[in-house]
C-alpha cells in the first residue's frame, strides 16, 4: 500500500534531478554562509562555487524536463557522432547536424507537434517531439550555434503550438 498519490509520485520522479541540483545549490549557499559566520574564507570560496555550479546546473536541468515530451508517438530517436536517427513505423532517415539548414516546430493533427528539420541532402526529416528518445535532441540542438534554448522549451512549451522557425544556419 502506497501512501503517495500517483499524480505526486509523478511529478518527483519527473524533477527528480531538479531537486538533486537544487540540493547542490543549497548546500553551497549553506557552506557560504558557514563560512561567513566563522570568517573563514576556504569555506566561503568553496561554498560561492558549488553555489555557481548549483545555479549553472538548476538552469540546464529544468530546460532539459521542460524540453522532453511524454512518449506517446511512434518511432525512436537516437543521435550517435552528430547523426540524428528517426525511425518511425513507416519510413526511417538519418541526418547529419553538420546539413542542417533550419529547424521548424509544427503543430500536427496525428501528434501534439513535429520537428521538422531541413537539410542539405534531400526532403526533411520530420519527427514527432513525444517519440522514444526525442529528449536526445536538446543536447543535439544545443550543439548547434546560435540557438537559443528557453525559445525553443518555450515553443514547446506554448498551449497550442504554433508553427515556427526555431533555428536557421546563419
Amino acid at each position: 500500500m502506497s501512501f503517495i498519490r500517483p499524480s505526486v509520485a509523478a511529478h518527483f520522479i519527473k524533477w527528480r534531478e531538479a531537486y538533486l541540483v537544487g540540493f547542490v545549490l543549497i548546500l553551497g549557499l549553506w557552506l557560504f554562509l558557514r563560512g561567513s559566520a566563522t570568517l573563514n574564507l576556504i569555506l566561503q570560496g568553496l561554498g560561492l562555487v558549488v553555489a555557481m555550479i548549483g545555479i549553472i546546473l538548476l538552469r540546464t536541468t529544468i530546460q532539459r524536463i521542460r524540453f522532453k515530451r511524454a512518449e506517446m508517438a511512434p518511432g525512436i530517436v537516437t543521435i550517435t557522432e552528430r547523426e540524428i536517427n528517426y525511425f518511425g513505423p513507416l519510413t526511417g532517415k538519418t541526418i547529419s547536424l553538420d546539413s542542417l539548414l533550419k529547424i521548424e516546430l509544427r503543430e500536427s493533427e496525428a501528434y501534439a507537434a513535429i520537428w521538422v528539420m531541413h537539410h542539405t541532402e534531400g526532403d526533411p526529416m520530420i519527427v514527432p517531439t513525444s517519440a522514444k528518445g526525442s529528449e536526445s535532441l536538446f543536447d543535439a540542438f544545443t550543439s548547434l550555434s546560435g540557438v537559443k534554448m528557453d525559445t525553443l522549451v518555450m515553443a514547446l512549451n506554448q498551449t497550442p503550438i504554433r508553427n515556427q522557425l526555431i533555428w536557421k544556419r546563419g
